[in-house]
C-alpha cells in the first residue's frame, strides 16, 4: 500500500441485497444469485483497505453473484477493521493543489497528513501478518464445497495481494490440488511485476488482471512488463489462461471506488466488472 490513490475514491449509491453471517468464525457478507441452483461454485471476494466500511464492495459482490450465478463471499478479514471512510476526505484534502503562499492551506495539509499517518500506519501494522487467516478461511470454504464445485478469488487493491498469494497454495497442505481455480484482480497493490509470474508458476491458476493506465501503484510500464513476461513464458492467443487489460483514463481503485459521475472512470469500472464476470463464468 504505497500510493495515496489507495485511499481515494467515491462512495457508491445503492443498498446491498445480501446477508451477513459468520462463516468459519469470520463475519462474512454473502451475495447469492437469484437462482441458487444454477451453480455450486463460490467466489471469495477480498476487499480493498476499506473493508466492510465501504459499501461499494458489497454492491459489487451482488453484481458478481447475480451475473455469474455463483455465491460470493466477502469476509471481514482485516484485523481491527478497514480504514475509516473519513480517509476519503482526508486524502482529497492532502492531495489538493495549494498555492505555496497559502500559509493556512499548507498548515491544513500538514495537519491532515499527520492525521492520515495515525490511521494508515496502524492499518499497515495490524495487517502485516493477516495472510494465514486469509488462507485458513479460503481452505475451509474450499473444503465445504460439494463435489465438482470450484473456488474463485477476486481481490482489489490490498485484497489483490492476498488473492495472488492464495493462488500459490494447495487446497490441502502438502497436496497437489490448487486451492483457487480462477483468479481476478483489479489494481492490486504491494506486488512487483515479477511476483505475478512467480505466483502463477506453481499451479497456473487462470489469472485476469484489470489496471488503469493512470495507476501509480502498478504503472502502465509495469503492466506492459507483466504482459510481456506472460507472453514470453506462456505464449499468447485467445485461449490463454491469463489476460491483462488496461483501462484508459482510470486510476488506482477504479474498479471499486470509481466516481459514478465521471463517465470514463465509471465506464471503466463497469467494463472491469464485465471482465471479471466473463472470466469466472468461463472457468468456474
Amino acid at each position: 500500500m504505497s500510493c495515496a490513490d489507495c485511499f481515494k475514491g467515491s462512495i457508491h449509491n445503492g443498498k446491498p441485497t445480501g446477508t451477513e453471517e459468520f462463516i468459519h468464525d469470520i463475519r462474512t457478507y454473502i451475495a447469492c444469485p437469484e437462482n441458487t441452483a444454477s451453480s455450486q461454485s463460490t467466489i471469495i471476494f477480498i476487499t480493498d483497505a476499506f473493508g466492510f466500511n465501504l459499501v461499494n464492495s458489497k454492491i459489487l459482490a451482488d453484481v458478481y453473484a447475480s451475473r455469474t450465478g455463483f455465491r460470493v463471499l466477502v469476509p471481514d478479514i482485516i484485523p481491527g477493521g478497514g480504514v475509516p471512510l473519513s480517509s476519503l476526505a482526508l486524502m482529497e484534502t492532502a492531495t489538493a493543489s495549494v498555492a505555496w503562499w497559502n500559509i493556512f492551506g499548507q498548515i491544513r495539509r500538514i495537519l491532515t497528513v499527520v492525521r492520515m499517518v495515525t490511521i494508515f500506519m496502524p492499518f499497515a501494522i495490524r495487517t502485516r501478518g493477516v495472510f494465514p487467516s486469509v488462507l485458513a478461511y479460503a481452505r475451509a470454504v474450499k473444503a465445504d464445497l460439494p463435489d465438482g464445485a470450484k473456488l474463485g478469488a477476486a481481490g482489489f487493491c490490498w485484497g489483490g495481494l492476498q488473492t495472488t498469494k492464495l493462488t500459490e497454495q494447495p487446497a490441502i497442505e502438502g497436496r497437489s490440488e490448487p486451492l483457487i481455480d480462477a483468479h481476478f484482480t483489479a489494481h492490486p497493490a504491494g506486488l512487483k511485476p515479477q511476483q505475478f509470474i512467480e505466483s502463477y508458476q506453481r499451479f497456473k491458476v487462470p489469472l485476469s488482471i484489470a489496471v488503469g493506465d493512470q495507476d501509480f501503484v502498478l504503472s502502465k510500464d509495469n503492466v506492459a512488463t507483466i504482459e510481456a513476461s506472460f507472453r514470453e513464458k506462456y505464449g499468447e492467443g485467445t485461449n490463454m489462461s491469463y489476460q491483462v487489460k488496461l483501462y484508459e483514463g482510470c486510476g488506482h481503485g477504479f474498479a471499486v471506488r470509481a466516481d459514478q459521475k465521471k463517465n470514463i472512470e465509471n465506464g471503466g469500472a463497469q467494463q472491469a466488472a464485465d471482465q471479471a464476470v466473463t472470466w469466472f463464468k468461463k472457468l468456474l
